[in-house]
């Protein structure tokens, strides 16, 4: 019997990842291939986009000979943003693809602030004046590459081009186009007003579609390449984060999933586009019709956890050879030991300064409160809970923002602790539901592609088949009122750490 397949294709930062779902939203395969980040300068970040490819087709052609290529009924796509690739009219790279890492463009960025308002970009695209978007590294190709520029007919960014690849189609998704900063996020359109103020020509810029839409079929050229049918429908797809929320099933303002990982994004969906006026968090374009996000980004918060066990960890780390299970979860288990507070020993996340909820590029990370009486088992515990304290202050901020919470999903690498899980929602007060498939941007990808073919006749019915919930983690209303209490003191000591960061950042200038 025929098993009606979807592939998912996730262009990320370190690799390529496919996977095969059955449209009861059912792992079939999966398969990741890495490569690399090139700096061949100090705060330069490239890929080649033909290792995106290679890569694309190494793990398509591992996925599609275990479900059968004749099973496959659709592709979608998603992938890392901002990066694009400059091509000339051959449809050939012009140039290593400048990634959302690379700071090169930040003169590009201040230049633009000078030709246009802060107030006018936000307005229309949702998004601030920064270097880590399209705009900024575009006009670096411009004035550091003319050669480049000059011959560049489109450009396409990292899944749109393995679309291209695929089908011999070029087009973005609204989702991909909205972290440009040449987007308009309200009438759904390239902003006239900014590229040509930019210099920037509008027919280079790829045409945007529906993330759900069918963009092409797969060529003779690529089924040959990837193992995938020839003719197999080939959706445009979407930005890692949004098909993320759309793989948790989070696509209507009140729900907000928080993907986790080396950092936090809080996936807020929204019914109309919102910029945030302070310009301090993105309103972008989700991946389903009519609907818009905002993006939150909190920095350092699985990232502490694993700079910990690097320094400190390595006990468990040897441990955990020995006994073939992952370091934190030898880390879960001193945490559960640990009662609610870790004895009065607070931790701050901020490795790398403070996004979200504090806003603030001074600030370090600290541990504060420590006796003789604390060992590792505490750390970890604190850890685990200073990130947990960031969550309600971001909460607090998207309400500030007229979204009333209803309902948290949670995706990613911290949401495999169970311990993790239930500080946060004793943090909280507020149930978390963690779905089945936590990787769930190419889960996302797979639902659009269903979507795309007719498989399901929208959204709602597609999360309903493919999206399951596998544990609920309740608050319990005696540590919530614990971390209440807590919480209040560990605001007031970040008051006072203020002006040591301050102090500090003065020291070493």
């Amino acid at each position: 019997m025929r098993k009606q397949t979807v592939i998912g294709v996730d262009i990320g930062t370190g690799g390529c990842k496919v996977v095969a779902f059955d449209l009861q939203g059912h792992l079939l395969a999966e398969s990741f291939k890495e490569y690399s980040v090139h700096h061949p300068r100090l705060d330069w970040a490239e890929q080649d986009p033909e290792d995106w490819w290679r890569a694309a087709c190494d793990a398509l052609k591992e996925v599609t000979s275990k479900v059968g290529s004749e099973n496959v009924l659709a592709v979608g796509l998603t992938s890392q943003r901002e990066a694009f690739v400059p091509l000339d009219e051959k449809g050939e790279k012009l140039y290593n693809s400048i990634i959302w890492l690379d700071m090169r463009a930040i003169p590009q960025a201040r230049k633009i602030e000078k030709l246009i308002s802060r107030e006018k970009i936000l307005r229309v695209t949702g998004v601030p004046i920064d270097h880590i978007f399209s705009a900024p590294k575009l006009l670096w190709i411009k004035e550091n590459l003319p050669h480049v520029f000059e011959r560049t007919r489109f450009i396409l960014f990292a899944k749109d081009y393995i679309a291209f690849k695929l089908c011999d189609e070029k087009a973005t998704d609204y989702s991909m186009a909205s972290r440009t900063m040449l987007f308009d996020i309200h009438k759904l359109k390239w902003s006239e007003e900014i590229c040509e103020t930019l210099g920037i020509p509008l027919d280079i810029l790829p045409p945007p579609k529906g993330s759900w839409e069918v963009i092409g079929e797969v060529t003779s050229k690529a089924s040959e390449l990837t193992g995938l049918p020839k003719g197999a429908p080939v959706v445009a797809g979407g930005g890692d984060r949004p098909c993320e929320a759309l793989g948790a099933g989070a696509i209507e303002e009140g729900e907000i999933n928080i993907g986790t990982g080396t950092g936090t994004v809080f996936e807020v969906p929204l019914s109309r586009p919102r910029p945030d006026s302070r310009g301090l968090i993105d309103c972008c374009c989700h991946v389903v019709p009519n609907t818009w996000e905002y993006e939150i980004i909190i920095n350092a918060t699985g990232e502490s956890l694993r700079w910990f066990r690097d320094n400190f960890g390595h006990e468990e780390i040897y441990r955990s050879k020995e006994e073939g299970v992952s370091p934190y979860e030898l880390f879960n288990r001193a945490a559960a030991k640990i009662e609610a507070g870790a004895g009065g020993l607070f931790y701050y996340p901020y490795l790398w300064g403070a996004r979200a909820p504090k806003f603030d590029p001074m600030a370090r990370a600290v541990f504060i409160g420590f006796t003789h009486a604390h060992g590792k088992p505490a750390f970890i515990r604190a850890i685990m809970e200073g990130v947990a304290f960031q969550y309600v202050e971001t909460i607090e901020l998207v309400e500030r923002l007229g979204v009333s919470v209803r309902r948290i999903t949670m995706t990613g690498g911290e949401a495999r602790s169970h311990i993790w899980n239930q500080i946060k929602a004793d943090v909280l007060g507020r149930v978390i539901e963690v779905p089945e498939v936590l990787d769930a941007a190419a889960l996302g990808a797979c639902i659009l592609a269903s979507v795309g073919v007719k498989a399901y006749k929208d959204f709602k019915e597609a999360i309903g088949g493919m999206v399951r919930i596998a544990k609920e983690y309740r608050p319990r209303p005696e540590a919530h009122a614990k971390y209440l209490k807590l919480y209040k003191a560990y605001q007031e000591v970040y008051e006072k750490l203020k002006e040591c960061f301050r102090i500090i950042a003065e020291a070493i200038s």
